[in-house]
């Protein structure tokens, strides 16, 4: 990397053992990238598994390109050759864990995910992705930590492994809904928005919805409103009003109370919470 290619970088690094273990988290945080944002690996030492919280970049694994973009998840194995830039008008903020050892690839194999790199529309796995963050900034002893991460790594394989099976079987319809929801979550979006997507009834829409999702359209686009708002609260300096204009909200006050009654508390006293 040459220049400055953050604007901000929340990382935590452990220092890699003279005798490697089967498992060690080298590297995890967040980047705010900026325009210049760019990595090269040729024959890669780590394994690089990273979420898109927004913005857009390509991505080139031997002679396959990627866009990965909000909600998309991409693992770039050990040993792999890869490069990628951040887009220069929009940028990635990312969430990321870098890994290495041995088991770290028979663990992707194992959950069938070694001939893949790019996965949409992950927003449900990125909890995991922030219990992982969670735990390496705890300063705990490093022996605590890489055992608390190495559960988290499978259970994101895992949950990421059934997102995979899950998509293979669910019916075109109702992944446009769900893309639907997902591209326009900033907009304020009723059941005549969302059903219409798709030229169906609100009756049709929710139905299908729910068959497959487990939840209805309208819930789940409430969620992906509430996860965003929590992480612009967490990880930005936005205002109360700023982060209700972004959500697509009419006023600060409705998306106040509309943030109360999901999660339980005001928005300011969650940013406190998580400060």
């Amino acid at each position: 990397m040459a220049g400055s290619v953050y604007k901000f970088e929340d990382v935590y690094s452990f220092l890699v053992p003279e005798k490697m273990p089967p498992f060690w988290v080298e590297m995890a945080g967040v980047s705010y990238c900026n325009g210049h944002y760019r990595i090269d690996r040729e024959d890669s030492d780590v394994t690089v598994i990273e979420y898109v919280y927004k913005g857009t970049g390509t991505l080139r694994v031997g002679q396959n390109v990627y866009h990965p973009g909000a909600g998309d998840i991409y693992i770039l194995t050990e040993k792999s050759e890869h490069a990628y830039r951040a887009d220069a008008a929009d940028p990635w903020t990312k969430i990321f864990v870098n890994l290495k050892g041995t088991a770290v690839p028979m663990l992707i194999q194992a959950f069938r995910l070694h001939k893949k790199v790019l996965y949409s529309d992950c927003r449900a796995i990125c909890p995991v992705f922030e219990e992982i963050l969670a735990v390496v900034k705890k300063n705990l002893p490093v022996e605590d930590t890489m055992e608390k991460c190495s559960m988290l790594v499978m259970k994101l394989l895992s949950r990421l492994c059934q997102h995979e099976a899950r998509d293979q079987r669910i019916p075109e319809e109702a992944q446009a809904l769900k893309r639907f929801i997902d591209s326009n979550y900033q907009q304020n979006l009723n059941m005549d928005d969302i059903s219409a997507s798709i030229f169906r009834s609100n009756d049709y829409a929710n139905k299908l919805f729910k068959r497959y999702f487990g939840i209805t359209p309208y819930a789940y686009y409430l969620d992906v409103k509430m996860a965003n708002a929590k992480a612009l609260l967490q990880r930005t300096s936005l205002s109360i009003k700023q982060i209700a204009d972004r959500l697509g909200y009419k006023s600060d006050q409705y998306f106040s109370k509309q943030f109360h009654k999901y999660v339980g508390m005001t928005a300011s006293q969650y940013r406190k919470h998580v400060e």
